[in-house]
């Protein structure tokens, strides 16, 4: 995703969440961007609809 994100210049970094109610190896991971940045990432890691 952060790889997604970099290739359309949109600056992101990877933040440790914690463990919270998390059932696999490791810790839980988020992506923190920009706030004017904010709809672009978020339209370019959903999933595509259907139609």
């Amino acid at each position: 995703m952060q790889q997604i994100l970099t290739a359309y210049d949109i600056p992101c970094r990877v933040l440790n969440i914690g463990a919270g109610i998390y059932c696999g190896d490791g810790t839980q991971a988020a992506l923190q961007v920009k706030s004017k940045d904010r709809w672009t990432a978020l339209l370019l890691l959903s999933p595509p609809e259907d139609y």
